[in-house]
């Protein structure tokens, strides 16, 4: 029988659509690996990576990535002593992944988070220039959840480059349509509002309305752009 404290859980981002952005730790964790756990949305190539891996889809196991999810991948532990779930993204940023890495150190699973490319970069780059153009890509602050106070912070001051906020739901969504018809028309008039969907957006969050969430939100200061 294999020790609870000798299984590992390796939890790793990187871009569905290109396995070229995995780095190599993550490379050498996946090789580690037994089971891999990733969405059907994964490139082809990637299972190519994963040959000889007893793979699950994540589709297959829960319809979200959530404590459901976890709760089938922590049952896995039954019959290997290393697994590995693949993230589309950041798991910190684009995933819950301090959450579901802390689901496992309770039950005594040594885990290890691997970084990985976030989703909100391409729209950052405007899918175009790499991301050491210094001219296009000045500093970013980003706010994982809405939060009214902090965002009315950093926008009356006017601090910030670019402003990256993760929405979650349409609850956040909304909130933050309420937040933007609140400021004054001067201080509106100061940002640009893009989205992953749409980059090319300005000055209207009101446009924004088929917004799929979770998403992002990119808002960048035109006096210092």
């Amino acid at each position: 029988m294999i020790l609870q404290n000798k299984k590992k859980f390796y939890l790793i981002g990187t871009n569905a659509s290109d396995i070229g952005d995995c780095t190599l730790q993550a490379i050498d964790r996946v090789k580690q690996a037994k089971v891999v756990v990733l969405s059907k949305k994964f490139n082809s190539k990637f299972l190519e990576l994963l040959e000889n891996k007893k793979i699950y889809f994540q589709e297959n196991l829960s319809t979200k990535n959530d404590r459901s999810l976890w709760e089938k991948i922590y049952k896995l532990f039954k019959f290997t002593d290393i697994i590995c779930h693949l993230i589309d993204g950041d798991p910190v940023l684009d995933e819950e992944g301090l959450q579901e890495v802390n689901f496992f150190k309770i039950k005594s699973i040594n885990c290890e988070i691997i970084s990985g490319v976030i989703k909100v970069v391409n729209s950052l780059n405007l899918n175009s220039e790499l991301l050491t153009n210094r001219e296009k890509n000045s500093s970013s602050t980003f706010l994982k959840r809405f939060d009214r106070k902090r965002l009315t912070e950093i926008i009356n001051n006017f601090y910030f480059e670019k402003l990256i906020i993760f929405l979650e739901n349409n609850d956040e969504f909304k909130q933050m349509r309420s937040f933007f018809d609140n400021l004054s028309p001067t201080v509106v008039r100061k940002l640009s509002i893009k989205c992953e969907k749409n980059n090319n957006l300005k000055n209207d969050i009101k446009i924004i309305e088929d917004l799929n969430t979770p998403s992002y939100i990119i808002i960048e200061n035109n006096e210092k752009t």
